[in-house]
């Protein structure tokens, strides 16, 4: 299982909706932890941080690789 955290410029529970929504829907994901104060999505499951980051894109959001 690799657990991939990223930085995702959310500013509301509208944001936070749609990023979830986006990576259940992503194969291999088994959870998902998103923490709105401090932008951190952390997700679990079979998946490539590249294709992570390349599914939250999808919402619009900036996203990249917490560092």
């Amino acid at each position: 299982m690799t657990e991939v955290a990223l930085k995702v410029g959310m500013s509301c529970q509208g944001c936070v909706g749609a990023v979830e929504r986006v990576l259940k829907k992503m194969p291999g994901v088994e959870s998902v932890q998103i923490d709105l104060p401090s932008q951190k999505v952390l997700v679990k499951g079979d998946v490539t941080p590249e294709a992570v980051v390349q599914q939250v894109s999808k919402t619009g959001k900036p996203t990249e690789l917490w560092s």
